[in-house]
């Protein structure tokens, strides 16, 4: 009974992590089947590892499976950072 409580914890993070839209680069983009749209997100006082954790959630959402960074810098002089990336499915 004790190994029931274990299996399905692991099964449901691997599950979960699967689901994860994963990034490409342009040599990859003659492989996809549908561009489907593109995403937008502003990080306040981030990094760039969390605005691309920003922009796999935001391409989640839409139901992508893939996502192409197009453009990603600060805003201005402050340290907000402010992404865009083309979604595909």
């Amino acid at each position: 009974m004790k190994k029931i409580f274990y299996v399905i914890p692991l099964l449901m993070s691997i599950s979960f992590t699967s689901l994860a839209a994963t990034e490409i680069h342009d040599r990859e983009i003659p492989d996809m089947k549908q561009e489907i749209g593109h995403v937008s997100v502003s990080v306040k006082n981030g990094t760039y590892s969390e605005a691309m954790a920003a922009l796999s959630k935001a391409a989640d959402r839409e139901s992508a499976t893939h996502y192409r960074v197009t453009s990603m810098g600060r805003v201005g002089m402050g340290s907000d950072i402010s992404a865009t990336a083309i979604i595909y499915r």
